[in-house]
């Protein structure tokens, strides 16, 4: 079941064996090896099948049935979700069940700001945790991601980014103040090249406006420059 190199059918003969040692699990009231059993089906949605379409088409076969048992698995799937970093699929199944207020409350609790490694695979989990809060009012979330900012891994960084993007802020303040962080971000002679045109497309798309200086403005790549309104524009191209 968890082979990623087995054939599609083998696999699919695991699920429903254990499809049925699930529902026995249940009719005897045996907590502790239905965990264990949808606790295979959780680790089966963090891995990638070599066939990719066949992958697909797997995992959402799991997340249906996941997805029918309903409440009962949610302690288990939290406490998968907590310790394990290939988090999206299993996220999707608790936001089906929980509803989304109880599932962002959780998201939040597991969203740590401790220092990663090179390549730490806890940072795709932030990645992930932090796009379910799009369109969102989280304050604790924008502080974490304000934080991230300052992370050694742009993924994170420009995750964190985007998170501000699409925030929904709770007054003109908390705006200003925030956006007043990307601004010395863009400044900030460590930034890369990557995150600074990331700031810049969003004060573009969002039509932010930007205290400019002498510092910000010589820091411009060609093409870009700030209105007199306080704009930022990009000049356009144009093709013969």
């Amino acid at each position: 079941m968890l082979n990623r190199y087995s054939p599609c059918e083998p696999r699919y003969a695991a699920y429903e064996y254990f499809k049925d040692k699930i529902e026995k699990s249940l009719k005897n009231s045996n907590t502790e090896e239905f965990n264990k059993y949808v606790g295979l089906f959780f680790e089966r949605l963090t891995i990638a099948a070599d066939n990719s379409i066949k992958d697909a088409e797997e995992k959402q076969y799991i997340k249906e049935y996941l997805k029918s048992l309903g409440e009962k698995i949610v302690p288990a799937l939290k406490s998968f979700i907590q310790k394990e970093y290939a988090v999206a699929h299993p996220i999707e199944v608790l936001l089906h069940i929980d509803g989304k207020k109880q599932c962002l409350d959780f998201l939040d609790a597991v969203l740590t700001i401790e220092d990663t490694l090179f390549d730490d695979p806890l940072v795709e989990k932030r990645i992930e945790i932090l796009k379910h809060f799009a369109g969102e009012t989280h304050s604790s979330v924008l502080k974490k991601a304000e934080f991230f900012l300052n992370d050694s891994d742009d993924r994170l960084v420009i995750a964190s980014i985007r998170f501000i993007r699409d925030y929904v802020f709770a007054d003109a303040n908390e705006f200003e103040a925030v956006r007043d962080k990307l601004v010395e971000k863009f400044m900030d002679v460590e930034t890369s090249a990557r995150i600074r045109m990331e700031i810049l497309n969003v004060f573009v798309e969002q039509e932010w406006k930007v205290s400019t200086s002498k510092t910000f403005e010589d820091l411009l790549p060609e093409g870009y420059y700030v209105n007199a309104q306080g704009f930022l524009k990009v000049i356009k191209q144009k093709f013969e």
